[in-house]
């Protein structure tokens, strides 16, 4: 009896499964393309096989070669999503084989790697439903206070946006949708709000401006990880995965403003200033400083980061953000550049804090920058055009725009500070001869 695969084609398949299956994680983890590639081609190597991949918002389509044989695999995933201790545990894996590899038998690389790879591919997530909701919460309220908004928006914002991330996370747990999720979860965390700052209005004579705190009670929803990402991976001329994030996070953003603005637009309500508190500088600062650190805390907490490094992210967010909104305030810096700047301190944050907490840099430079996305910019555009007003439209959506590409810029110019595979079009160092 004759085997259907010869023993080098059989290798051959193991290995090519074993660097898809790299890949597969890494994509469904959230984390950009370049990333994705390179970790493919670091365990290719360690494997003694040549790979070169494709990569989409979905799919992974990779070749092994080995002398003359190759072996071509296309895989995908059917929901997109965010998992920093994924990222962080693929890491250590690679760096732990990396330094012990050439000590070990092919079989028995093969073999860790492998068992290595089905511990994360079957880890659960680090917190649950109610944990979830409670980090959206946090980080939906912090983000008021920083975009001008008081006690009573935090209040409303905390309880609306709360059981708006509920309502999300139970049905994607469903499988429902993820754009039909996203409208729901909008349409939830904004009726809510409305009814909350309705209530008060009635019994505690609250000022009926309140309620342009709306927008924030969503904020939960913008997709800032593949909004970066994406225009990271547009950097490295990687367009396919670019555009295709890019893509993704507009679809996103419109669905949620869209649901917002059919219940806003049924009680009447315009996308208006908040009630901004009248504090004195010192103590602005101050407040920024602890709402720019519970912001992204609990943003990085959604992204299922581990509690060390979500503090850590946090922390780099802190005086980043603040900085950035100082700049804006009493140096009279315009916004993207403020933005840019604020961005490019994080890069350089994370590359120094991530060799002491062993983490990649993305998962502390992309949570970090996601506070200083423009959502209120963005829900307001979307807001104008579907009330054709195509003016505020434009002037919103184009400095929302300016400031999405000054963000990925500054991660940008951090990394051509501190890696040479971003400043210079080198070979990965794997693959030079």
């Amino acid at each position: 009896m004759t085997l259907p695969f010869s023993s080098n084609e059989l290798q051959l398949n193991i290995k090519s499964d074993l660097v898809l299956r790299v890949g597969k994680i890494c994509l469904a983890a959230g984390t950009g393309s370049y990333r994705i590639k390179q970790s493919m081609r670091h365990v290719a190597h360690m494997l003694g096989v040549e790979n070169q991949a494709h990569i989409t918002l979905t799919e992974i389509n990779s070749t092994c070669r080995c002398e003359t044989q190759f072996k071509t695999e296309v895989t995908n995933i059917q929901g997109i999503g965010i998992n920093t201790n994924n990222i962080q545990l693929l890491e250590r894996l690679l760096i732990e084989v990396q330094a012990r590899y050439q000590d070990m038998s092919e079989s028995e690389l093969i073999c860790y790697l492998d068992q290595s790879l089905a511990i994360i591919e079957t880890q659960p997530a680090l917190y649950g439903l109610c944990e979830s909701a409670l980090f959206a919460a946090i980080a939906c309220s912090s983000f008021t206070f920083l975009l001008g908004g008081g006690l009573i928006e935090m209040l409303g914002v905390l309880i609306a946006s709360a059981f708006g991330q509920a309502l999300r996370q139970t049905l994607l747990y469903k499988h429902l949708n993820q754009f039909v999720v996203t409208m729901l979860a909008a349409a939830m965390a904004s009726s809510l709000y409305f009814l909350i700052i309705g209530v008060s209005c009635l019994i505690l004579k609250v000022n009926i401006q309140h309620t342009a705190g709306y927008i924030a009670s969503m904020l939960f929803l913008i997709p800032g990880f593949p909004l970066i990402t994406g225009v990271l991976d547009l950097a490295k001329l990687d367009f396919s995965s670019g555009i295709q994030r890019v893509t993704y996070a507009v679809i996103i953003i419109f669905c949620a403003t869209f649901a917002a603005w059919v219940v806003a637009a049924g009680i009447h309500v315009a996308p208006e200033a908040m009630l901004t508190p009248n504090l004195y500088p010192v103590w602005t600062a101050f407040f920024r400083l602890i709402a720019s650190f519970f912001g992204v805390l609990g943003f990085a907490l959604l992204f299922n980061s581990p509690i060390k490094t979500a503090l850590t992210t946090a922390f780099i967010g802190m005086y980043a953000n603040t900085l950035r909104l100082e700049l804006i305030d009493f140096a009279n810096i315009p916004i993207q550049a403020a933005a840019l700047i604020a961005a490019f301190i994080v890069g350089i944050s994370a590359f120094y804090f991530s060799h002491y907490i062993k983490c990649p840099r993305i998962a502390l430079s992309v949570p970090a920058v996601c506070i200083m996305v423009p959502g209120i910019y963005m829900f307001r555009a979307m807001y104008f055009v579907q009330q054709n007003d195509m003016v505020n439209a434009i002037n919103w959506g184009t400095q929302a725009l300016l400031i999405v590409f000054a963000l990925p810029l500054g991660l940008v110019l951090a990394r051509v500070c501190t890696d040479k595979e971003w400043a210079f079009n080198l070979l990965p160092a794997d693959e030079r001869r």
